[in-house]
């Protein structure tokens, strides 16, 4: 893009207070921390906990000059001194720049929208059509009633197709997105669970989603499925319909045989009979391909060039994934793409590694544009986060190495010369963003740069974790402060990184069981408000080195506090606390009776500073218990105005947990502390409505064949009356699979078959039987994703869902994705 800010306040009808008239906008950004020239504009959206015009003079300071704000005390303040455009809603006003911005350009649009496939179907779209078009595509899965406009912001002159995905999440939502994208082609992957619980009915949700076609000429879809096939009867004009089924569909699939890992498609349309390989065999990979053909034949009659590409077809890594690195680095791998507008994303990624030296190793792009245009464009962008060294790997990067001055930047023919060359010491406790185009096969690198090879990891999604965020920030609706507790590692998801995260999230305060965990945090560079709830006397002098907040709970942990505070009094500063009140749990906490002693001695420390007052309860997820629950807040309610009273101020008080927080809406108080809820977990009928974060997986290390009466494993176990193809998995109880799961009681998932355990669970692997599957060794198999199948495991182990989560081994590489 590039407009005038006074044309950019004609499209969306907003009102221009003007410092410097007749100035260009290239670029739009909504997060004050992602690089950026002085020639962009930054959109200070409202959320539940950030309020993007707290930034802007900051960003006055940064050198920029053109802001879309909301509220006019901003301009006030700051008039004279950059480019204002005052709207009612800036989200709104976003959408209409960008439908004018779209108008300018009369070329084929691809729009995707359903349940799941979008941003692969769009990313094989690209890599199957890349070598015949400029694409313009949504980074990433830019599909929201933001992302959709900053995707379309992407689109320019050099252009010749683009591809967008559309996503909703409620009704009256698709209907702004179809005006900004106006698409002249759409496809309709499926319609499935995903937003369901804001729905009526799958009716009403497709009816929605169809909302996006409402400009397009032609619609690709399966008249196989339900939905699409029922409208299709109603709308066969622009319906480009396949099929499995019917023979007079436009594109009839007459035959798929799976093996060896490929797929082989009999494909008859108009263009004639094809047949088509893909390197894939699971049942959503092979309908995603089918939409790929269908749209290309669509396009433009299928030749044979694209046919074979097929065959080539990459699997999508759909996030970003973050994962520790060799040499205590940090690997944030985006390595299956190379636009500029995921580099922008990916680099305000790794900004928020502020405590390392920054290292982009970053391959040729394949952009349609003049080669030193574009390398300028992209040194400036690591000029503007602050990036410390290149690594260059290809031809075209090599030639354009003047633009990334003056970082210093080494060039490399292709990765296997990089790596043959590399001093592992050089990228010691260096944040490594790896990027570039498929063809120089970056993820190769990726590997080899990974600090844990223990072939089961737990993938954890930050995106899921932002959703579930979000969710309780609605309930919420900013009366109460969030504290997030991560404590136990996260609930088994890493400490750090997702402390790392929520702090990029804006949320208040930061929970930790014991000392050595917020140590640890400060450290690594975290600085929001930390509390500990189970510190030692041991502890304290730490905690105040590294400012950290403990609980107290009793007359003696007090006084001991006090007496370690005495000792650094000459830092001239308040050391909190936060007081625990028994209100009914009777774990720990004061009682009533201490209330007096309590606040005579706080009274006689100035230096000590009571931050809040909380209380724990014991059984908010128990309807029957309702009452009691409410008994434990009035009691709370009590004293801690008691204590308010008699020390002169009123603290924070928190008494709810996740389930509390959705239960006990009215009682708040003054912030949350928001636990298992933020991982996807909740024991109220808000669950549906939550994202579990984690997905456990292993491999597959050998496959043999075990004739009939033979045992599997230690003690002899697993025998059965019948030859058998067992499987080792690479995963054992040392990770944290409870050894009660072995001998048939767990099934591991190999693609979509349940494959049960046979014989006893080992340290550090088990078996499964995978008779009558095409397991081979090095697949991956899944031993939970999803809240339902860790409920489930935690009921046939009598326990709860905390214990599952908390008990898998740090030794399991954790793997961080987020969009």
């Amino acid at each position: 893009m590039n407009y005038t800010i006074e044309s950019i306040a004609d499209f969306c009808n907003g009102a221009p207070t003007i410092s410097i008239p007749g100035s260009l906008v290239n670029q739009v950004i909504i997060d004050h921390r992602e690089p950026h020239g002085t020639d962009a504009m930054f959109a200070a959206l409202k959320g539940a906990r950030v309020d993007g015009h707290s930034f802007i003079g900051s960003l006055i300071e940064s050198g920029l000059h053109h802001f879309l704000v909301s509220d006019p005390d901003v301009i006030k303040s700051f008039e004279g001194q950059a480019n204002f455009i005052l709207v009612t809603d800036v989200v709104e006003a976003l959408q209409k720049v960008a439908a004018e911005h779209r108008d300018n350009y009369n070329i084929p649009v691809i729009a995707i929208t359903g349940s799941n496939g979008k941003t692969i179907v769009k990313e094989w779209l690209n890599q199957l059509l890349e070598n015949e078009h400029s694409i313009c595509r949504s980074p990433k899965s830019y599909n929201s009633q933001i992302g959709v406009p900053l995707s379309l912001f992407n689109l320019g002159p050099d252009h010749s197709l683009g591809i967008f995905e559309a996503g909703i999440s409620r009704p009256d939502e698709m209907q702004v997105v179809s005006q900004m994208i106006r698409p002249t082609i759409g496809i309709l992957t499926n319609i499935g669970d995903a937003h369901a619980a804001h729905f009526d009915n799958d009716e009403q949700k497709f009816r929605e989603k169809w909302k996006l076609f409402d400009s397009a000429e032609k619609i690709v879809g399966c008249c196989d499925d339900h939905w699409f096939g029922w409208l299709s009867e109603q709308d066969r004009k622009r319906c480009f319909c396949w099929s499995t089924k019917d023979p007079n569909a436009n594109v009839f699939i007459e035959r798929i045989i799976t093996q060896d890992k490929k797929s082989v498609l009999s494909v008859r349309s108009k263009s004639g009979s094809h047949t088509v390989t893909i390197p894939f065999t699971d049942k959503a990979s092979i309908q995603n391909a089918i939409h790929c053909f269908v749209c290309i034949e669509l396009l433009r009659r299928i030749r044979k060039p694209v046919i074979d590409l097929f065959e080539d077809l990459s699997s999508v890594a759909m996030r970003m994934e973050v994962k520790q690195g060799i040499e205590q680095s940090v690997i944030i791998d985006d390595s299956y793409n190379s636009d500029l507008g995921s580099l922008r994303i990916a680099l305000e990624n790794l900004s928020t590694q502020m405590d390392r030296e920054k290292l982009v190793i970053l391959s040729d792009f394949r952009e349609n544009v003049n080669p030193t245009q574009l390398y300028e464009q992209i040194g400036s962008m690591l000029r503007e986060a602050e990036v410390d060294e290149v690594v260059g790997i290809g031809i075209q990067i090599a030639e354009n190495a003047g633009a990334f001055e003056p970082m210093g930047i080494s060039c490399f023919d292709d990765v296997d010369s990089y790596w043959n060359s590399l001093d592992a010491k050089a990228i010691r406790n260096k944040a490594i963003l790896i990027k570039g185009a498929r063809k120089f096969r970056l993820e190769n690198l990726s590997k080899r740069l990974q600090a844990k090879h223990h072939e089961t990891v737990l993938e954890v999604d930050l995106h899921k974790m932002a959703q579930n965020l979000s969710y309780f920030s609605d309930q919420i609706k900013g009366r109460a402060k969030i504290m997030v507790m991560v404590k136990a590692f996260a609930y088994g998801s890493g400490g750090y990184e997702v402390a790392q995260f929520l702090e990029k999230q804006k949320i208040d305060y930061l929970g930790v069981a014991y000392a050595d965990e917020g140590v640890e945090l400060r450290k690594k560079g975290i600085r929001i408000p930390i509390m500990v709830m189970s510190p030692s006397k041991e502890t304290y002098e730490s905690m105040i080195q590294y400012d950290l907040e403990p609980e107290i709970y009793s007359l003696n942990s007090l006084e001991d506090f006090i007496n370690t505070a005495k000792s650094y009094r000459h830092l001239f500063r308040e050391f909190s606390i936060h007081l625990k009140i028994d209100s009914g749990m009777h774990r720990l906490g004061f009682e009533r009776s201490d209330i007096k002693v309590l606040c005579n001695r706080v009274n006689d420390v100035p230096f000590v500073k009571i931050e809040s007052i909380f209380t724990h309860l014991a059984a908010t997820d128990d309807p029957q218990s309702d009452e009691f629950t409410k008994a434990q807040l009035t009691k709370f309610a009590d004293l801690s105005e008691e204590i308010g009273e008699q020390i002169g101020y009123m603290p924070t008080r928190h008494a709810l947990n996740s389930t509390g927080i959705l239960r006990f809406p009215d009682s708040l108080f003054d912030m949350v502390r928001l636990g298992i809820g933020l991982y996807g977990f909740s024991g109220s009928e808000h669950g549906k409505f939550l994202h579990a974060l984690g997905k456990l997986k292993s491999y597959i290390v050998q496959v043999r064949s075990v004739p009939a009466n033979e045992s599997v494993g230690y003690a002899r176990n697993g025998v059965e009356q019948r030859e058998r193809r067992i499987a080792t998995v690479a995963i054992g109880y040392a990770d944290g699979v409870d050894r009660r799961l072995g001998n048939g009681n767990w099934s591991f998932l190999w693609q979509d078959t349940q494959c049960k355990t046979v014989g006893n669970i080992c340290m550090d692997m088990c078996m499964i039987d995978v008779t009558n599957t095409a397991a081979q060794e090095g697949d991956e198999v899944i031993v939970f994703a999803g809240s339902s199948e860790v409920v489930a495991m935690a009921e046939k182990l009598n326990t709860i869902s905390y214990e599952i989560l908390t008990k898998i081994s740090e030794r399991v590489r954790r793997v961080y994705h987020q969009e």
